[in-house]
């Protein structure tokens, strides 16, 4: 599903806005769409419990839900699935001394949920390290 960044931008403060009436103490099981509830307990087996719902409104903006979502970067590059996982991240990957959790330096499939969201993790705790923002690679923030 394509969607011009100004609605993913749009659809992104929705899910900010979500994610912080969710801090208020509000239902956390339903504040975003259907298409990225879905990814809910997938989410919660990677990522810690106070991280969630940043990450589902963070797929809200980027995907709304959509594992197959694909978009070229005006660089040239493709970023693909749930978090938009550059593909310019793949080269990194196949080096066995820098590959990611899980990741054995075989071909990665950045459509399937699970390898995106474990490659996401990879990413923001990279940031980490090298004293960067932890959600610096994409256009959609949590806050």
């Amino acid at each position: 599903m394509y969607l011009p960044k100004p609605l993913f931008i749009l659809v992104g403060l929705f899910a900010v806005t979500l994610s912080a009436l969710t801090a208020m103490g509000a239902s956390s099981q339903s504040i975003f769409a259907p298409e990225v509830e879905r990814w809910r307990s997938l989410t919660e087996q990677v990522f810690p419990a106070d991280e969630v719902n940043d990450v589902l409104a963070v797929i809200q903006c980027e995907s709304f839900g959509d594992p197959t979502s694909r978009n070229m970067e005006e660089w040239g590059q493709e970023s693909v699935g749930l978090l938009q996982i550059n593909e310019g991240w793949l080269t990194g990957w196949q080096d066995p001394d820098w590959a990611f959790p899980g990741h054995d330096g075989q071909p990665v499939d950045l459509e399937d949920p699970a390898t995106n969201l474990r490659a996401a993790k990879f990413i923001r705790y990279f940031e980490v390290v090298t004293e960067q923002d932890a959600w610096a690679e994409w256009a959609c923030k949590p806050y």
